[in-house]
């Protein structure tokens, strides 16, 4: 987000070339990062896979995106819309993301909770695994990933 307000606060060519450095080392780790956190939190192979085809397919939908916010026409050669969009969208992403991490974690805790009151005490043996797993994310075992 820092790339995108220096973008958003300076003309000078320098420090919106770093600003363009920063929102690119900003921007990029984060696909891998989200796409891996979506396939680890979801449960079940076919559920898995079709999650992670929904958020590979939206997430080229940013093409489409990009194409109405940053025009040159009308915005450049500053751009303050289409960069004003992207840090938008980037706080809207931070929220989500620390609001995921919360439910995550909430929900880890009910399930040991109930473990515990099952007598488990977050061991489960395999048989009772295999049994479950059909459930994927709502299998008794399933734990997300912070």
């Amino acid at each position: 987000m820092l790339g995108f307000i220096i973008q958003l606060s300076t003309h000078h060519p320098k420090y919106r070339y770093l600003g363009t450095f920063l929102g690119a080392a900003g921007i990029y780790p984060n696909v891998s990062q989200t796409v891996a956190w979506n396939g680890n939190n979801i449960g079940g192979s076919t559920k898995r896979s079709v999650g992670i085809a929904m958020q590979v397919g939206f997430g080229n939908l940013g093409g489409v995106l990009s194409a109405f916010t940053y025009v040159a026409q009308t915005d450049g050669p500053l751009y303050h819309k289409g960069h004003g969009i992207v840090s938008g969208l980037l706080a809207m992403s931070t929220c989500l993301c620390v609001f995921m991490r919360w439910w995550c974690m909430k929900e880890n805790r009910r399930r040991d909770v109930q473990d515990a009151s099952n007598g488990r005490l977050g061991a489960w043996k395999i048989e009772d695994m295999v049994a479950e797993k059909e459930n994927g994310d709502d299998a008794g075992f399933f734990r997300y990933t912070i």
